[in-house]
């Protein structure tokens, strides 16, 4: 594999292209435009006050140093997206998918990502954040990933959304509410 250096702005641009090229289906309408919205998460991931809000601060001075701005991010940016977008009876587009305590795979040991349930494509809003410290790109094991469910309050993305001028925690109701008549 030919390792690749990518910066920030490289990989929001790259998340741009592939939303506004992901198949939906002729149904579906939104309110919030998707290309929009990719460039609102990931201005967000980089405000100060947010990232103290919602991240463990462990890592926090080297995810800066090495401007992986989106670590840490995975869950709550997975969680906003598979909610902002979904049918008009509130059925998902984007599945959450996710590994935990990986070993077996240089890199990231924890990792939340979407997949349009469509066409089976990866929707992953962090992906960037997997780099090693030369600043070389490292491939998600995403086959490791099992389907979790998104009917849940999470509070993190309900800050996190505060900060994209988005109500998330009323459409996570509304959303639950409509996936139990299904």
């Amino acid at each position: 594999m030919v390792k690749k250096k990518i910066s920030y702005d490289a990989a929001t641009q790259k998340l741009v292209k592939q939303v506004k090229e992901s198949y939906l289906p002729a149904d579906f309408s939104t309110k919030y435009d998707l290309g929009e919205m990719v460039i609102r998460f990931r201005e967000a991931f980089k405000i100060p006050e947010l990232r103290k809000k919602v991240l463990t601060q462990n890592n926090e001075s080297e995810r800066l140093k090495y401007e992986r701005f989106s670590a840490g991010f995975c869950g709550i940016a997975s969680y906003t997206w598979n909610h902002l977008f979904r049918m008009p009876d509130k059925s998902e587009i984007w599945l959450l998918k996710q590994y935990t305590n990986n070993t077996q795979i240089y890199g990231l040991p924890n990792h939340v990502w979407l997949e349009n349930k469509y066409d089976g494509s990866i929707l992953d809003l962090s992906f960037d954040q997997s780099i090693d410290k030369e600043r070389y790109f490292v491939e998600i094991p995403y086959y490791l990933g099992d389907y979790v469910s998104s009917d849940f309050n999470f509070r993190r993305a309900f800050v996190f959304s505060k900060y994209i001028n988005v109500d998330l925690e009323d459409i996570v109701f509304i959303n639950m509410l409509m996936n139990q008549k299904h």
